[in-house]
């Protein structure tokens, strides 16, 4: 069982990301925004409790999904969590861009369980 936090605002991925996670025996956690992300990141570092796995919305009001894997590259604490970037429209511009802050990957949403298991698998190599 992996633990994954799941940053994105839209409330339906919370819903269909955490029950597809869920039901392929992982425990999820959702926040609506970067800037959420970053603090919950932050408390799970002081517990020494850091998710396996950080899927993130590419496009978010407020900190978009590189500018937090940015800021997450940025905080010695939480700098090697795995990171995933998810979007709507999968460009090699992003993938480029998710890659060089050391993103274990790209995927698109709506999101299949296909995808999240070989990112999962991918991170733990």
């Amino acid at each position: 069982m992996s633990r994954i936090l799941i940053i994105d605002d839209d409330s339906f991925v919370h819903r269909m990301a955490g029950f597809m996670m869920k039901k392929a025996g992982h425990e999820a956690e959702c926040v609506s925004s970067g800037e959420e992300g970053l603090q919950k990141l932050m408390q799970q570092a002081d517990s020494s409790a850091l998710p396996d796995m950080v899927f993130i919305d590419s496009e978010m009001p407020g900190l978009s999904g590189i500018s937090t894997i940015e800021r997450i590259r940025q905080q010695q604490s939480i700098s090697g969590v795995n990171v995933c970037l998810m979007t709507g429209t999968l460009t090699d511009e992003l993938k480029q861009s998710a890659a060089s802050l050391g993103a274990v990957g790209c995927i698109t949403k709506p999101l299949d369980i296909k995808d999240v298991t070989e990112i999962l698998s991918h991170a733990q190599q």
